[in-house]
């Protein structure tokens, strides 16, 4: 969404503060994921480690979205 003079009304952050917070906001993300998956089994390395370093929050989101609705860590595996 835009303000009338083509400013965006939450502009990107560019400063140090701001992208800490925001890793520590995707960080956040993944652990929930990650705590979620485990009441299923054992999470394999390489599945912790991807859901880790993700970055987007659209994904991790829609990850965690995936966490809630499986029945198993090799399900969720196959469909992320």
């Amino acid at each position: 969404m835009e303000t009338s003079n083509s400013q965006p009304l939450w502009p990107v952050p560019a400063s140090e503060p701001a992208l800490l917070w925001m890793k520590g906001v995707a960080n956040g993300k993944a652990g929930c994921i990650l705590d979620t998956l485990s009441d299923y089994g054992k999470v394999p390395l390489g599945v912790q480690e991807r859901i880790l370093h993700q970055t987007s929050f659209f994904q991790l989101d829609r990850w965690f979205l995936l966490a809630r609705q499986i029945r198993s860590v090799e399900e969720f595996v196959n469909r992320m």
